[in-house]
């Protein structure tokens, strides 16, 4: 997979710890341009060609491209990811990578390695030839970067008419791809987005979705400037200031909704009413943006189950989740509420931080995750160090093909310690850590770092986590079958057999989520086979007790 295929997975973020080096080593000049064996055809009708040097001259004047920030930025992702990359990387083969992603541009880019020279070829035809350097050092290699980009630009319309910013996500991308496909590139824009998503945004408040010239409001955020102001789920916003939303797509909408912590906006909508004299009526608000953090857990009461769903971590996952159990202390201590449900279903994971805090508010007790990376800084136990808030009451988890990452470090912890039962199907499998390298050009590189290791000893990657109670090798809906002791015992020895992969990485990691085949699994016409499971076993404690999973941790698998 590609790196703009994986733009959109969401990953688990580690702090970055930056280091510098200075070093020197020049590359021969490129080739003269005299030689017009190595110029590109002149197209018919084009004017006849200035003199090479008044030529190159005028380039040179004219072009605003930004060459040192170009090899500056260059400079501190080469070394970023020489340092911090889980495996090994050959710093020629990074670089050389990098280069030809800027075919992505110009098709006809190419780079040929002749006896310790790079030849830069544009149509087949030699442009520019440059000594390979002779260390490892990033500043060599982004150094020799801009030669190389600057003699291509000389030559090629396409690369000429490419800013700072596209020749940065080619080769960046270049870069990238042949790592796994977790690690990316996002360029200024997309990283302030990403930001946003992380840490929040100025906006006011609401989730909504696209209605003919007009957004319908969704969702209001509890606290929020919509909130305060009384904008409600059925609304449809017409006009933001003045502009009417007309045709504009979701994203052009969320846009012009978001922006400076404290500035003002209006909003003209149309609310519906019950009022059979008023069934519509244009009402009009005024407001100002605040700082957002989206909301990631959503809770409901069920019968006598309390249901958490989880639909990411961010910076306020675990902080609302402890809000949320609080306000139910009540309703734990006289009964009223019998055990929870965490729903982590299509969950793709978010904040490693935010993860261990969230498995750490029903933990008094033991390691919560260890993360293993060839940088020393990579390495870290994450332990439990709060107390239960729940009092040991039965707690469910509730994971399928599409719960990933964070998601799957709460799963793995709170199974493994022997916290809870999980219920579904085998998870993503998505066990690496992603540390996220803020770049002089104010984008930013998201590079995988270390390895994820479940408190039982076994990596993450590749595996994800098994339920105990497994949906998907008996007929769907057939909850009898499902909950059979003989099932949930033929699926204890499997988890056996999962937890002795440990740190080996092999061909068994497949076969072994064939026990439990990954699946999603959402509410249906029928109801929500999984929480029938999750009621089913929070209400039959000897059900829970056999379903509940606990070993000691095996040592070998997290040595450094």
């Amino acid at each position: 997979m590609g790196n703009k295929a994986t733009r959109q997975l969401r990953v688990g973020i580690a702090t970055l710890l930056g280091l510098s080096a200075v070093a020197a080593l020049g590359a021969c000049a490129p080739n003269s341009a005299s030689d017009t064996s190595r110029q590109r055809p002149v197209l018919a009708g084009q004017a006849p060609a200035a003199s090479p040097s008044e030529a190159h001259n005028a380039r040179e004047d004219n072009d605003n491209f930004q060459y040192r920030a170009a090899q500056t930025t260059v400079r501190t992702g080469l070394k970023s990811i020489a340092l911090r990359y889980i495996n090994f990387v050959d710093m020629d083969e990074l670089a050389l990578d990098g280069l030809r992603g800027l075919a992505t541009i110009d098709p006809a880019f190419k780079l040929n390695l002749e006896d310790g020279m790079i030849r830069l070829h544009l149509d087949d035809v030699s442009v520019a030839d440059f000594a390979r350097p002779l260390s490892r050092d990033p500043a060599d290699w982004a150094r020799l970067t801009t030669k190389i980009v600057r003699a291509g630009r000389r030559q090629s319309l396409e690369l000429r008419e490419a800013d700072n910013e596209r020749i940065y996500e080619a080769l960046f991308d270049g870069m990238l791809a042949g790592l796994d496909i977790f690690s990316r590139y996002s360029g200024a824009d997309e990283a302030r987005a990403n930001r946003a998503r992380r840490d929040g945004f100025g906006g006011i408040g609401i989730r909504f979705t696209k209605s003919k010239n007009a957004i319908l409001v969704t969702h209001v955020q509890e606290g929020s400037p919509a909130h305060g102001v009384g904008l409600r789920p059925g609304d449809l916003i017409l006009k933001i200031n003045e502009d009417a939303i007309g045709e504009l797509s979701l994203r052009k909408t969320a846009q012009r909704l978001r922006g400076p912590v404290g500035s003002s906006l209006t909003l003209n909508i149309a609310r519906l009413d019950n009022d059979v004299e008023r069934p519509d009526r244009h009402i009009s608000f005024n407001l100002n943006r605040a700082h957002i953090v989206p909301e990631t857990v959503r809770a409901s009461v069920e019968g006598d189950v309390l249901k958490l769903t989880v639909t990411g971590f961010n910076k306020n996952t675990s902080p609302s989740m402890h809000a949320i159990l609080r306000k139910n202390d009540d309703a734990f201590n006289s009964g009223r509420i019998k055990g929870v449900v965490m729903d982590l279903r299509g969950n793709p994971g978010g904040l490693l931080s935010q993860s261990v805090n969230v498995a750490d508010l029903f933990l008094d007790r033991g390691r919560i995750i260890a993360t293993r990376g060839r940088h020393p800084d990579s390495f870290h136990d994450y332990r439990a160090g709060g107390a239960d808030l729940i009092d040991g009451k039965p707690l469910i988890i509730l994971v399928d093909g599409d719960s990933a990452s964070a998601a799957e470090i709460v799963a793995s912890a709170l199974q493994d310690l022997g916290r809870a039962v999980v219920v579904g199907s085998s998870s993503y499998g998505k066990g690496t850590v992603q540390t996220v390298i803020r770049l002089p050009n104010d984008g930013e590189m998201t590079l995988t770092w270390s390895r994820l290791v479940s408190p039982s000893g076994y990596a993450l990657h590749g595996l994800g986590v098994m339920p105990t109670v497994c949906a998907t090798n008996t007929q769907i809906g057939d909850t009898k079958a499902i909950l059979a002791p003989e099932h949930i015992d033929g699926q204890r020895q499997a988890m056996s057999a999962w937890r002795a992969a440990g740190m080996v990485f092999d061909g068994r990691r497949p076969q072994l989520r064939d026990s439990c085949p990954a699946k999603t699994f959402q509410a249906g016409k029928n109801g929500d086979l999984l929480m029938q499971l999750a009621s089913s076993v929070i209400h039959d404690p000897s059900l829970y007790q056999r379903a509940l999973l606990q070993s000691e941790p095996i040592n070998t698998a997290l040595r450094r």
